[in-house]
């Protein structure tokens, strides 16, 4: 007998549909916004609107009664490690809250947050400002690591020069 070959019929099956979230209407029009300029935005009717930015997760939190204010927050882009470094993290969002347009650095639970508050009119004004907004939030990020970044090579500076230095025992 000659063995036979049995062909299998494959079967694609369609992914259930997602349950429609229901959100502002300043909310959904950000969302299709975000969506038409490509952007892969995740909506939850509670805590907003959430999508992925040079490797980066952004947030527009739902901001409930108020339509015109939006808010987009980069969070948890530094955590902080110890006391030291929580007391450098505020000197750092000090700094930089200072001299960065719009962009507010501040702490929150261990990890340090950007964040920039804005008013607009219609949703379609703030995704129109929305690249200048990311641009700088990350250039706000870059100043805030470049001011820690010198902070711990300060200490470790410091660190080094409290360490005696080793000396070479005398050849008898």
């Amino acid at each position: 007998m000659a063995a036979q070959t049995v062909k299998k019929k494959v079967v694609k099956v369609a992914p259930p549909p997602r349950a429609a979230v229901t959100l502002p209407e300043g909310l959904a029009a950000v969302r299709d916004a975000l969506g038409a300029l490509g952007f892969a935005v995740q909506a939850d009717a509670e805590s907003g609107l959430a999508f992925m930015f040079e490797g980066g997760q952004y947030y527009v939190p739902a901001q409930g009664d108020d339509a015109g204010f939006y808010h987009l927050l980069f969070p948890n882009f530094w955590p902080l490690e110890s006391d030291e470094e929580y007391g450098q993290a505020l000197f750092a969002c000090d700094a930089v809250n200072r001299e960065a347009k719009l962009v507010k650095l501040h702490t929150v639970d261990g990890d340090v947050w950007a964040g920039v508050e804005a008013l607009h009119a219609q949703p379609q004004e703030f995704v129109a400002a929305l690249p200048r907004y990311l641009s700088f939030v990350q250039e706000a990020v870059r100043a805030f690591r470049d001011v820690m970044l010198a902070a711990q090579e300060t200490g470790d500076a410091e660190e080094m020069e409290d360490v005696p230095e080793a000396r070479p025992e005398p050849v008898a």
